[in-house]
């Protein structure tokens, strides 16, 4: 048996369930899922496609979906900010569509066109290559990065979704009023401009990778979110966005990305991990 501390692991055993590094498990995966292993030297959840990891977004969602109902003041005053931003824009969206249509160049037209796909074809490319990588180069930081960034887009898509389903707002390339809403659940599509999925798709992609690499590589946040103040202006730009769905596109991904984060530490912090074999 090893001393107390030591996190060597035997040439027979392998990481499992959450992948943490320094929990030996054997590669006999006839153990029982209902047992659960507690230690002080678990800090580090690396995830890996598995049962745990489809299980946690499932649990992420449905925390991620809870938490107004646990909020504290701190909260309840990001989401005022947030609000009150939104209706300070919603005031001036009209006025800021115009200023964008004045200004139209063929260089500026060159570069938007070039941006605004980091906001649906390149992140998930960027997540499927990141995956890939890690797989093939055995980079397990890298791996459950992409696992990470995946889990997040899945759940602020998912929150999207149901938001854009009932808040019905029409485009803006199909009308001048800002303030034009249908009844939720309606089927027309010139009524789905609230909030911007490109926006929320890159700024959930920007937040993940800066959480995960923000410390030790301090560019990143940096351009990360600058691709994603971009392609925010370059849907403005191609006037598919009012300027406040751009605003709460950006919002929700990135507070929604933060929670599932906070609550990826809640886990490594109680160092309790289900026994599910890696594949």
């Amino acid at each position: 048996m090893p001393a107390a501390g030591d996190t060597t692991l035997p040439s027979n055993t392998r990481t499992a369930g959450y992948a943490h590094d320094t929990v030996p498990v054997p590669r006999d995966t006839s153990f029982t899922t209902g047992k659960t292993i507690t230690g002080k030297n678990d800090s580090t959840i690396r995830y890996r496609i598995n049962g745990t990891y489809l299980r946690s977004i499932v649990e992420d969602l449905a925390y991620t979906a809870s938490r107004p109902f646990h909020w504290g003041p701190t909260d309840f005053t990001r989401f005022g900010v947030v609000v009150g931003t939104a209706g300070v824009l919603m005031a001036g969206d009209y006025e800021i569509k115009q200023l964008f249509a004045r200004n139209h160049t063929n260089l500026q037209d060159q570069v938007a066109h070039q941006i605004e796909p980091f906001g649906n074809a390149y992140s998930p490319y960027l997540i499927v290559g990141m995956y890939l990588a890690g797989v093939v180069s055995k980079q397990r930081q890298l791996e459950h990065a992409s696992l990470m960034t995946a889990k997040s887009l899945l759940i602020s898509t998912a929150l999207y979704t149901f938001t854009k389903i009932v808040i019905r707002r029409q485009r803006p390339s199909f009308g001048d009023n800002p303030f034009n809403f249908q009844a939720p659940f309606s089927n027309d599509k010139q009524h789905t401009s609230f909030p911007s999925g490109h926006m929320l798709t890159v700024t959930t992609v920007a937040t993940a990778l800066s959480e995960i690499y923000g410390e030790d590589h301090p560019w990143v946040p940096w351009v990360a979110y600058s691709v994603a103040g971009l392609t925010g202006v370059s849907r403005l730009y191609h006037n598919r966005h009012w300027s406040s769905d751009v605003w709460i596109g950006a919002s929700l991904g990135y507070f929604v990305t933060k929670t599932v984060f906070k609550h990826q530490r809640q886990r490594s912090k109680k160092g309790t991990y289900n026994q599910l074999a890696v594949p």
